[in-house]
């Protein structure tokens, strides 16, 4: 019996050591602890997204549905801003967005976790993220290079980016940051290296998540895989400047995915490491819910069971 059981051991081990592409509905890959990127729909907001009315109180709700039990409320005040939609008194809207989300925030009893936001380029956006942090709940700013119309390669734009990582580190916030350029123009690897060079550097000891894996979703493309092979090169030499970084997966993997696009997925956050990989599902998360969001990413990348467990269990510094 014994010697028959040694035949079938380089199966067994291979069976355990294989990706769970597929066969991902183990119960032991628990749902993550943190959604890391999450909106919500104020009145104001709602006919600017064309979306209905989302509170703290309905995204507690599908928290809850999907076993997740925190999550990070990213401010849409900088959606204001956007000089496209030529909206009056636009910093006054910030503001309100801003408070409306730390009220949300404060009435969640610990399970959101609420980040600022306003557009940089704004006179205004320097004081109203330094007010909105000492807002009850707000721990970090949320940055959004294309609604902004930000590109790191305009000098003045690196600038005044810098200027905001500058605030974020004198307040010890960390910063989410949306770094897809408007359109996707003018965009790729080069931009990865401006952020390490005159982004980071600027903002050594506070958390810095990567937004979307460097692009915006849904999907994964090969414009920001230029991007990420940059910041996977830099983990793997051990760069101190990857030291805080952290990336989103959020809305990155959907039911369209192929199996190659989920390789390449898996092999860039094996580059940055598993333990700087955050999930987060976004205002529209793929499959229509919270729950499907995550069911998706877990059964399509071809990563171990103790890859996924990771990821689902990685809380970072704020989010505790």
């Amino acid at each position: 019996m014994l010697s028959r059981h040694l035949l079938h051991l380089p199966l067994l081990i291979g069976i355990a050591c294989t990706p769970v592409r597929g066969g991902a509905r183990d119960a032991s890959v628990s749902p993550p602890r943190v959604d890391y990127h999450q909106h919500l729909v104020s009145s104001a907001f709602a006919p600017i997204a064309k979306l209905p009315p989302r509170d703290g109180k309905a995204l507690l709700a599908e928290l809850d549905s999907a076993g997740i039990q925190k999550a990070v409320v990213l401010s849409v005040g900088y959606s204001y801003g956007d000089e496209r939609k030529a909206l009056p008194e636009p910093d006054r809207l910030t503001r309100a967005e801003n408070d409306w989300t730390s009220a949300q925030v404060v009435a969640a009893n610990g399970r959101l976790i609420g980040f600022c936001s306003a557009n940089p380029l704004r006179p205004a956006a320097l004081a109203e993220l330094d007010r909105c942090l000492g807002l009850p709940g707000m721990r970090g700013i949320k940055l959004h290079f294309g609604n902004a119309g930000i590109t790191l390669r305009e000098p003045a734009h690196a600038a005044r980016v810098a200027e905001v990582f500058s605030l974020a580190e004198r307040r010890g916030a960390p910063v989410l940051v949306h770094m897809r350029a408007r359109g996707g123009r003018n965009y790729g690897a080069e931009d990865a290296r401006l952020f390490l060079d005159r982004v980071v550097t600027v903002a050594p000891s506070i958390e810095i998540v990567v937004a979307h894996l460097a692009g915006s979703g849904p999907g994964y493309t090969a414009q920001q895989d230029s991007l990420m092979e940059v910041f996977g090169a830099a983990a793997e030499r051990a760069d101190p400047r990857m030291r805080n970084l952290y990336f989103d997966v959020a809305t990155n993997v959907t039911n369209e995915t192929t199996p190659e696009e989920a390789a390449l997925v898996a092999k860039r956050i094996r580059q940055v490491g598993v333990r700087h990989v955050l999930y987060g599902s976004d205002l529209a998360p793929p499959g229509g819910s919270i729950r499907a969001g995550w069911e998706i990413f877990r059964d399509q990348v071809p990563l171990t069971a103790g890859e996924l467990r990771t990821i689902a269990g990685n809380v970072t510094a704020f989010a505790r």
